[in-house]
């Protein structure tokens, strides 16, 4: 076995304890204030490495789900201490609600949007370059073409929403785009699945946004945002209506 075959074992085998341990935490199966059971009996039970447990037992501490305490043991933390804008634990809660974009995942998407991005949109506007610029229409460009296509116009949607955030030039907006990346497209699944909507309804909107960002009107670009926003708020009340 090669160094690189036996890293890449090292790593598959890593991750799926970290799976384990972190799905039975989202599930409640461990609960906040629970501690693990102790290191003899997870090796046993995950049939690993001693090294392999400890590196996976300190990647769910980075994700702020577990506390190593000395001569104590290893506690599950609070779920207000959890790394909730990890991709990695947002996949376990989705998986946890059995559904890609349950609505509870989905009205918590909404809130975030609502709060996050008008800001993002006006500060693309005031702070934004000619490049950021180009990746916002060329993501809008991407969404014209998509023709008949909801996969590819939601592909090209979600672009147009990350290079507006990146347009904001804030180091901590920016990493939203990716955290919220899976739950986001799940959710214009439900939204964006009828082309004749998206060509008359969806792309207006993200024109208006377009243009506010370039031509750095702050204000507007909030206000272009909102009405986007309350048009995906009213498309998913109506599925959510229809069943």
């Amino acid at each position: 076995m090669t160094r690189a075959t036996d890293r890449s074992l090292k790593r598959n085998l890593r991750e799926q304890v970290v799976d384990e341990i972190g799905g039975d935490i989202v599930s409640g199966r461990l609960k906040p204030g629970d501690f693990l059971p102790s290191e003899e009996v997870l090796l046993g039970r995950y049939n690993v490495s001693r090294t392999v447990l400890r590196e996976a037992l300190n990647v769910l501490a980075g994700k702020g789900i577990l506390d190593a305490r000395p001569k104590r043991g290893t506690i599950v933390r609070p779920r207000n201490e959890w790394s909730q804008l990890d991709p990695v634990v947002l996949g376990w809660q989705r998986a946890q609600r059995g559904t890609p974009a349950s609505d509870d995942g989905r009205d918590a998407l909404m809130e975030v949007r609502r709060i996050v991005e008008p800001g993002a949109a006006a500060l693309a506007a005031r702070r934004g370059t000619e490049e950021d610029f180009a990746a916002i229409e060329e993501a809008y460009a991407a969404m014209e073409k998509a023709g008949d296509s909801p996969e590819d116009f939601m592909a090209a949607d979600l672009a147009f929403h990350t290079a507006c955030l990146y347009a904001s030039k804030n180091d901590f907006l920016a990493p939203i785009a990716h955290a919220i990346r899976s739950e986001m497209m799940a959710s214009l699944r439900i939204t964006n699945r009828d082309p004749e909507t998206n060509r008359t309804i969806s792309l207006p909107l993200h024109k208006a946004i377009l243009d506010a960002i370039v031509a750095r009107d702050p204000e507007a670009a909030a206000t272009a945002m909102r009405r986007h926003l309350d048009d995906t708020e009213r498309r998913r009340s109506q599925s959510r209506a229809a069943g």
